[in-house]
């Protein structure tokens, strides 16, 4: 059977309710009324996050072609190979610079030459400033697998399926085990115990996703919700306005004595009713939660105008563009949300280029290119203008289903794609990120070869680097405490630890891709 980057998954009750977005967001009072709202925005000035930090993960849905992302050139051993093996569906001339070289030199480099595509020019930019990182191939793994043990080791469970590989990264991987929560999750759920509560003040929910429901930010047991926004802010309640303020007066802090005041009071009534039944109170609870967080999110991106960084002009009106921009918002409103840790979700589609993708991909990664400089660039702006921020608080972070394959399906240019593969690049930036390096290690790029799935695979790498490595150093930037990075990442043991400076190997160095 097909898989699709556009899947439908059947859910039962336990499973919707465990992951949705608005299934327990367990926040503090409502903002019953105007009266309500204003207390809460004052209370929000008052917030001080001497320790802010924000992770944002950045997801390729689909598959990206990372091959045609990150490319070896001019005097790198395998640019040659590249070329020849990758045919139609490679990047014309790049692998030699004496004939013209399309890709974008990565020039900061100190290895072996390497490029970007050449729709990637701002982020080759910010690679060569220092501003953004590669981590070279990583996926998902059970156990350490080579081509050796390929046949006798543990796989991840459906290894080649969209759905299945995006939900074990999201897991962080638990690639053998079925999917409980995510890594995201599980880290605000961390947070959130006595012991290690770094959001005292939090107003609303730490995890904030603007692609809608995320695996990935899914807490055991909903204990931590997320929360799901738009790209153009709160998800207001249909046929009220943003925010409530057709049905509220502003001055008086009562109903509006019309049509859309009285129908809205009804509503309040029967949502602050109290009911025995534990589906309908569970009902109530979900809208009254979700109500507290439109007004927190609302004054937030309302403070984000004052921050001086000129969202309109920075951010292209592209999905992603405008994704990325909800969540730079946010950050500059920060106070109003009250919470010294963040996560955000964001979440670009198309890229399962199984034909087209000499027509396809380009333009995603145009996109792409200009909606992290563009959010890049507003980090910069908010540290320039807010004494109380500063640019190595963020770091943003990309991830993908897998990589795809290195050879191509056909032989026709309009038609060609490339397929379901594994091992994948993957990039870092903003202003704790170790920039100009390649991370990890650079797979043998060679059919049959060092690092190549056996029997005929065309290219599918074997990751040398684990989900949970790169995951647990994000995490612990974040703050989690050591003690309690295994318990986040169960399955971390059976790696060579990420953070002992003392070991050597191919994917030892991730403790240095952040400062």
């Amino acid at each position: 059977m097909a898989i699709h980057s556009n899947f439908n998954i059947k859910m039962n009750r336990r499973r919707f309710l465990g992951r949705s977005a608005f299934g327990s967001l367990a926040l503090g009072g409502l903002a019953q009324t105007m009266n309500h709202l204003g207390l809460m925005n004052a209370a929000a000035d008052e917030v001080s996050l001497s320790d802010y930090k924000a992770l944002v993960c950045v997801f390729l849905r689909g598959g990206c072609d990372m091959n045609n992302f990150l490319i070896p050139r001019g005097s790198n051993p395998q640019a040659n190979r590249y070329t020849n093996n990758r045919g139609i569906v490679a990047i014309p001339n790049g692998s030699s610079a004496a004939n013209g070289d399309d890709t974008i030199p990565l020039s900061a480099h100190a290895g072996d030459a390497f490029g970007f595509h050449p729709s990637l020019t701002k982020m080759a930019a910010m690679f060569n400033s220092g501003e953004l990182s590669m981590l070279a191939n990583c996926g998902n793994l059970s156990e350490v697998v080579t081509r050796s043990n390929y046949d006798t080791a543990v796989l991840p469970v459906q290894l080649f399926s969209h759905s299945d590989q995006v939900t074990q990264w999201m897991a962080g991987s638990q690639p053998d085990r079925p999917f409980a929560s995510g890594w995201g999750g599980r880290i605000a759920k961390n947070f959130g115990e006595e012991a290690n509560n770094l959001n005292p003040q939090g107003k609303s929910s730490m995890l904030i996703t603007v692609s809608g429901n995320s695996d990935f930010l899914s807490s055991p047991g909903g204990s931590v919700p997320q929360y799901a926004v738009s790209d153009n802010g709160a998800i207001s309640l249909s046929g009220y306005g943003s925010n409530y303020r057709n049905a509220i007066n502003e001055e008086t802090s009562k109903y509006k004595n019309t049509n859309v005041g009285r129908r809205f009071q009804a509503f309040e009534d029967v949502m602050f009713h109290r009911h025995k039944h534990i589906l309908e109170e569970g009902y109530n609870t979900v809208v009254r939660r979700a109500r507290a967080n439109e007004g927190i999110v609302g004054e937030a991106i309302t403070t984000a105008t004052t921050s001086g960084v000129d969202f309109d002009t920075l951010f292209p009106a592209t999905d992603l563009g405008r994704e990325l921009k909800m969540v730079a918002q946010l950050i500059a409103g920060r106070k109003c949300l009250g919470n010294n840790r963040q996560i955000f979700f964001v979440d670009q589609g198309g890229y399962d280029t199984h034909q087209d993708i000499n027509a396809d991909l380009p333009t995603k990664l145009d996109e792409l290119d200009d909606a992290i400089d563009a959010f890049n660039q507003a980090m910069k702006q908010l540290d320039a203008n807010d004494s109380d921020f500063d640019y190595n608080n963020v770091v943003g972070f990309q991830a993908s289903d897998f990589n795809r394959t290195w050879t191509p399906n056909g032989s026709n240019f309009a038609s060609s794609g490339t397929d379901h593969a594994w091992g994948t690049n993957a990039f870092l930036f903003g202003g704790p990120v170790n920039g100009s390096q390649i991370f990890g290690q650079i797979p043998q790029l060679r059919i049959g070869g060092a690092d190549d799935v056996p029997a005929g695979s065309r290219g599918r790498w074997i990751p040398t680097t684990a989900v949970e490595q790169y995951s647990a150093v994000l995490a612990k930037w974040l703050g989690v405490p050591p003690v309690d990075i295994e318990s986040i990442f169960p399955n971390l043991s059976r790696f060579p630890d990420p953070f002992d400076v003392s070991a050597s190997g191919p994917n030892l160095d991730l403790i240095d891709f952040l400062a």
